[in-house]
């Protein structure tokens, strides 16, 4: 097994939806119109060490997640009222990182841009939970990085502990 490195904790701000913001397809273009409309990223650029425009997946462990549109900043930045923060701890994460052009989160289905960022995920050596809403950090994160105005580059992040990569028996 890969190691596992620590991932510094950070700030999301943004915006939190659910599943009936998707569309018929499974994508989350409507809630990405909606925060691009309401609240935009315009604000949190100025915040972020780079600017980036992120997707964040909280697994639940009952089968739901809440689907997080914002951006990551450095813990301590004084957010805009108008945006909502969610902690993330430091913690052990798989990330990769590859070259992009544009922001797929928006434009896949979850369950595709998912899938594929685990994929890489996994193919790049770190070993996946089985069931990542048992996990104390069920968190997945798609980040879009800018240079600019122009996205340059996606990270794909995955936070596992490597005490908890076996689910809850649902019988015990």
């Amino acid at each position: 097994m890969k190691q596992i490195p620590q991932q510094p904790a950070q700030l999301f701000a943004g915006h939190a939806y659910t599943t009936e913001s998707s569309d018929q397809l499974g994508t989350f273009r409507p809630a990405w119109t909606d925060f691009e409309q309401r609240l935009g990223f315009k604000q949190l650029d100025q915040l972020a060490e780079t600017p980036n425009r992120t997707a964040m997946v909280i697994f639940s462990p009952y089968d739901t997640f809440l689907y997080w549109i914002g951006s990551l900043l450095p813990v301590g930045t004084d957010v805009p009222k108008a945006y909502e923060c969610f902690q993330l701890p430091a913690a052990t994460a798989g990330q990769v990182k590859q070259p992009a052009s544009q922001v797929l989160a928006k434009e896949l289905p979850l369950a595709t841009s998912f899938n594929k960022g685990l994929q890489i995920i996994e193919q790049a050596g770190y070993p996946l939970p089985e069931r990542l809403g048992q996990t104390d950090h069920p968190y997945y994160l798609e980040s879009y990085l800018l240079d600019g105005e122009v996205v340059k580059t996606v990270a794909y992040r995955l936070y596992i502990d490597p005490e908890q990569l076996t689910g809850v028996d649902e019988y015990e």
